[in-house]
């Protein structure tokens, strides 16, 4: 059993006391990088499973606390499905380096789940391929940063160290519109800001949106998950925790590589990028700027835009946010393929 990173300052906090009175435990305001996740297809998994789900569980929530306890993060809570993990400012370690430590995290996890024999096994089980024909073990992650109040939630009979903040609320959010755009990873604008210049290049600028409870427009970013080779089958790696494979038991691959803590982050990123088509990425972020315009919307070329990503479309099918943003602009493109006249640069998401 462990307090967490948020629990174990709270206890510290509170010995200083003579008598805990826990209702009246102080929080603090703190800055972090927050993240969400949350496995694919929970409820089919259950009804399947019923009372093993909770080791399939497990062995998801030992890849994601691995992964985030090795970059600078720190689980928060496990909530059935989904986990809430934090990164918060080191002394010594600058924000970016954080910040880039922070989704690397999710690279990691995802190249991890994908090569796990354990997750194969689990997702290969009958019950859950007749259900869900072809499926496989997913995780939709959303990466928010913002601030919020760390503090000890609950009574005497039940207590909790957590964080309360609409920017919490605001990651959940991100994970929950990954289903939305198609993709793994979706960083909002002040999480992507925090990320160093180089990082940043790296993800992709897929939408301009205002979400419920906020009426500023928000920037949304994705980070193209590598794909790598299976490794050799009398390779260790990545069945259960790649990063503690004996060394020398096999020949090293970019797999092991996503999970070696002891990787730079300009040696990380090297290897963990997937390799697109060429003149993808040029002609997306081309279909973008045209749909999105500037800040107020000006500078449009819908009719343009459609042409780029039906482009996109047919480099690399499948594509999730040239379908969204393809799908958005056909059922509102306006007469002669121009943006609608009241079209101020991003589109409101109703959705929670």
């Amino acid at each position: 059993l462990a307090f967490g990173e948020a629990g174990a300052q709270i206890i510290q906090s509170s010995l200083r006391h003579e008598q805990i009175n826990w209702d009246h435990l102080p929080g603090h305001i703190t800055k972090a990088v927050f993240g969400f996740c949350d496995i694919r297809n929970f409820t089919d998994l259950t009804e399947v499973l019923q009372a093993d789900v909770g080791k399939m569980v497990n062995l998801v929530a030992k890849i994601v606390h691995e992964a985030v306890c090795d970059n600078y993060g720190a689980p928060n809570k496990n909530i059935g499905d989904a986990f809430l993990m934090v990164w918060k400012p080191k002394e010594g370690v600058s924000l970016s380096e954080v910040a880039d430590s922070s989704l690397r995290s999710y690279i990691r996890i995802l190249v991890e789940l994908a090569h796990s024999r354990k997750c194969k096994q689990w997702a290969m089980k009958p019950g859950i391929q007749h259900r869900l024909p072809g499926f496989r073990l997913k995780l939709g992650f959303g990466l928010h940063f913002g601030w919020a109040v760390e503090c000890a939630i609950g009574s005497k009979r039940k207590l909790e160290a957590s964080y309360l903040s609409p920017h919490v609320n605001m990651a959940a959010r991100l994970e929950s519109g990954t289903k939305m755009f198609g993709v793994d990873v979706l960083i909002s604008e002040d999480s992507h800001k925090t990320l160093s210049p180089r990082v940043q290049n790296l993800c992709r600028l897929i939408d301009r949106v205002t979400v419920k409870g906020s009426e500023r427009p928000m920037s949304l970013y994705t980070y193209d998950i590598p794909q790598f080779t299976p490794p050799r089958k009398d390779s260790s790696v990545a069945a259960e925790s790649p990063s503690h494979a004996s060394v020398g038991s096999h020949l090293p691959t970019d797999v092991d590589a996503i999970s070696d803590p002891s990787l730079s982050l300009d040696e990380f990123y090297n290897i963990a990028q997937a390799k697109l088509p060429e003149g993808f990425r040029k002609t997306f972020d081309r279909a973008i700027r045209l749909y999105l315009g500037d800040d107020r919307g000006d500078g449009t070329d819908w009719a343009m835009a459609i042409i780029l990503l039906e482009k996109c479309l047919e480099m690399k099918p499948g594509d999730g946010p040239s379908l969204s943003a393809l799908s958005y602009l056909k059922n509102n493109v306006g007469d002669g393929g121009f943006a609608p006249v009241e079209w101020d640069g991003y589109r409101v998401l109703t959705e929670k």
